[in-house]
């Protein structure tokens, strides 16, 4: 004697409701989401300011435009902020230069 159950589902119905219950399923999974990096990880693109002491690699109490090249900002605005035009930026020049970049945009 066959099973009643097995009397009603024959292989192509099977098939047919495995067919249309696969997508369904699919669409309840969920993607993991990634986890955020770390703050100060290798990944974080936000600039941060180097300080006077930072850029003054040689200790020589003034930035030179060598030096300035490891802040792309310093850079940029390197003779706004050498304010006495030798070429080189003392600690004094850098400490009014971030003053008024706190309230300039990038």
């Amino acid at each position: 004697m066959q099973n009643p159950i097995a009397r009603r589902m024959s292989l192509p119905s099977i098939a047919l409701a495995a067919a249309f219950a696969l997508p369904a399923i699919a669409q309840r999974t969920e993607q993991p989401t990634p986890p955020s990096p770390p703050t100060g990880s290798t990944t974080d693109t936000t600039p941060r300011s180097l300080s006077f002491g930072d850029l003054d690699v040689n200790a020589d109490g003034k930035v030179s435009k060598d030096e300035a090249a490891a802040d792309a900002r310093l850079t940029s605005h390197f003779a706004q902020v050498d304010r006495d035009g030798d070429g080189q930026i003392s600690e004094t020049e850098y400490a009014a230069g971030h003053q008024r970049s706190d309230t300039m945009p990038p």
